[in-house]
């Protein structure tokens, strides 16, 4: 056992797109920076997020520690470097020190962080072998960081109405819908095993060839949707690039998916989507500094 395989246990690389989420919908909920004060409650929100996502995690290892006695011995879990026991206590450790914490943030954060955790306990127990509730229930959780992060800066300013709603708010939902598709998509993959386990994802109930089509559906929702903020002028037109890869995404990986859907056309539609997400991330983020210093320099009369 070390402080290492503690650490491996909130997946590193999980962690690193929550943080990232999150300091965006920080930014984009409030960009005035103050210091230290917003530096202090940036790093309070960041803990926060990692601890209540990484309960998560932790609670999802314990469930699956025979199945990863098989998939994954290496892991400090199964290979017993970890007990049961103290990945149990562990996750109460990083509960305490996410309500701690929690209770120094504005409310309407810890709420959303809350149901968030909550989501997410439920999905490992039983929502997993739901199919579609659980793919909806991914799509949510593995995204709420950004409405979170506003929320820590901003509270619910930017949630109603509609006209209100900000970079953080649009990017959640579009990324909602992308990683629901991105679920689905998986379900395609897994088949065979879902059918055995009685996991009942839509390929399972209704077929591979009406899921990939239902994947290119919520697909082209996310576009339809992305398209209301750059009319609005809350993404910029450097976004346009990442639409214009989203687009050719579908085309490159969408149609042979329709065409043959199988475990390789999924599993290539499917591990293209994180690529797409976090290079929208970056165009919203270019995007909206290049609109400041623009701003910034009208201000100056030049």
């Amino acid at each position: 056992m070390t402080v290492k395989d503690y650490f491996l246990l909130l997946r590193p690389i999980n962690v690193g797109m929550i943080v990232a989420m999150t300091v965006a919908g920080m930014w984009f909920g409030n960009p005035v920076f103050q210091f230290p004060k917003t530096l202090i409650e940036y790093a309070i929100g960041i803990l926060v997020a990692i601890a209540y996502t990484g309960i998560a995690m932790v609670h999802n290892d314990i469930l699956d520690i025979e199945i990863d006695r098989i998939n994954a011995p290496h892991r400090a879990l199964p290979a017993g470097r970890i007990t049961t026991k103290g990945a149990t206590i562990y996750m109460g450790v990083l509960f305490a020190v996410g309500t701690f914490f929690g209770t120094l943030l504005r409310v309407e954060s810890v709420i959303i962080m809350f149901v968030t955790l909550v989501l997410s306990l439920l999905y490992n127990w039983k929502l997993k072998k739901t199919g579609f509730l659980g793919n909806l229930t991914v799509g949510y959780t593995a995204t709420s960081a950004f409405i979170y992060g506003d929320a820590v800066s901003a509270g619910f300013v930017h949630f109603w109405p509609p006209s209100e709603w900000n970079a953080s708010i649009y990017l959640f939902l579009i990324s909602a819908l992308l990683n629901t598709s991105r679920e689905v998509c998986k379900g395609i993959m897994d088949t065979e095993g879902d059918r055995k386990y009685g996991v009942k994802t839509i390929a399972v109930k209704y077929g591979s060839s009406y899921a990939a089509k239902f994947v290119l559906f919520l697909n082209f929702l996310a576009l339809m949707l992305a398209v209301i903020p750059v009319v609005q002028s809350v993404f910029g037109p450097v976004f346009i690039l990442a639409a214009v890869s989203f687009v050719a995404l579908m085309l490159m990986n969408g149609v042979p998916l329709i065409k043959s859907p199988n475990y390789r056309n999924a599993k290539r539609f499917k591990d293209h989507l994180h690529p797409i997400m976090l290079l929208a991330l970056i165009l919203v983020i270019v995007d909206i500094i290049l609109g400041d210093i623009l701003h910034f320099y009208d201000t100056l009369g030049l």
